[in-house]
C-alpha cells in the first residue's frame, strides 16, 4: 500500500515540478457492471519538460455490498487500488535528428495491491500524431515483463478528439492495449465520451461523461463489458 501511494505522490510531484503540465484532472466514476456496483477515482496527469513527458494514473476502487468487498454500499475505503507510471523521451529533440521527431522512447511501470494482479515493466517506442491534425493519437510498441512470467509484447494505441456540439464542447478520448503472456492474448479497451457543464453555470472545468471497459481474452469466460459514468474535474 504504501509504494502505491508513494508512486502517487511522485506523479503529482512531476506534474507539478515540470512547470508545463498538459493536464491533471480527478475522475468519480460509478460502475455498472456485472459484480461491479461500487465507485471508483482516478487521478490521471500529463506534464512536460525538455526531455519529452510523464504521465500517469492511479484507480482506487471503493468498498461495496454488491461487490462482496462491505457489509453495506459504498462506503469509505478501498478494494483495490491499481496506477501506471509512463516516462516518454523525445527521440527527436535528445538525438537531434528532425526525422525521429514523431517517435518516443518510453519506460512504464504498472502496479496494484491487489495479489491477482502483477506488476509489469514495459519499455518501447511510441510513434505520435498518426492522424494529426484530425485527430490526437499515437501507438507504443512495447516489450512487457510481467512479474514471474516470461517476457511479453503489447500494443496500446491512444487517442483525443475535441469538438464544438450546439455550443458546447465535448471529447472523445480513451485506449486499448493488447498483450500477451503466458496465458494467451488478451485486448482491453477503455473509449470515453464526455461534455462539458458550462452550461450547468459549473465553469469549464467540470465534465460529464461515460466510459465502456471492453475485456476480450482467449477464454471467453473472462470477456465483459463494463460501463461507467463519471464526473469529471479539470486542475
Amino acid at each position: 500500500m504504501k509504494k502505491v501511494f508513494g508512486l502517487t505522490v511522485c506523479l503529482l510531484f512531476v506534474w507539478f515540478d515540470s512547470g508545463r503540465g498538459q493536464y491533471l484532472n480527478l475522475q468519480h466514476h460509478f460502475d455498472f457492471g456485472k459484480d461491479r456496483h461500487y465507485f471508483t477515482n482516478t487521478l490521471e496527469g500529463l506534464g512536460v519538460d525538455s526531455w519529452g513527458a510523464w504521465f500517469g494514473f492511479i484507480d482506487v476502487d471503493h468498498k461495496s455490498l454488491r461487490s462482496g468487498t462491505a457489509n453495506h454500499d459504498w462506503q469509505i475505503g478501498t478494494q483495490l487500488i491499481y496506477f501506471e507510471l509512463n516516462r516518454y523521451f523525445a527521440l527527436g529533440k535528445l538525438l537531434r535528428i528532425s526525422g525521429l521527431k514523431s517517435w518516443d522512447f518510453t519506460l512504464q511501470y504498472n502496479d496494484s495491491d491487489a495479489d491477482f494482479i502483477p506488476y509489469a515493466f514495459l519499455a518501447g517506442l511510441s510513434w505520435n500524431r498518426l492522424f494529426a491534425p484530425g485527430l490526437d493519437s499515437h501507438l507504443e510498441f512495447l516489450l512487457r515483463q510481467e512479474e514471474g512470467q516470461k517476457l511479453g509484447w503489447q500494443l496500446t494505441f491512444v487517442w483525443f478528439k475535441e469538438w464544438q456540439c450546439c455550443g458546447e464542447t465535448c471529447q472523445w478520448l480513451g485506449y486499448f492495449d493488447w498483450w500477451q503472456n503466458d496465458a494467451g492474448c488478451f485486448l482491453m479497451a477503455e473509449p470515453q465520451l464526455v461534455a462539458n457543464l458550462k452550461f450547468l453555470g459549473l465553469g469549464k472545468r467540470f465534465w460529464l461523461g461515460t466510459e465502456w471497459e471492453i475485456n476480450l481474452a482467449a477464454a471467453s469466460e473472462k470477456n465483459s463489458v463494463n460501463p461507467t459514468l463519471f464526473l469529471r474535474y479539470d486542475f
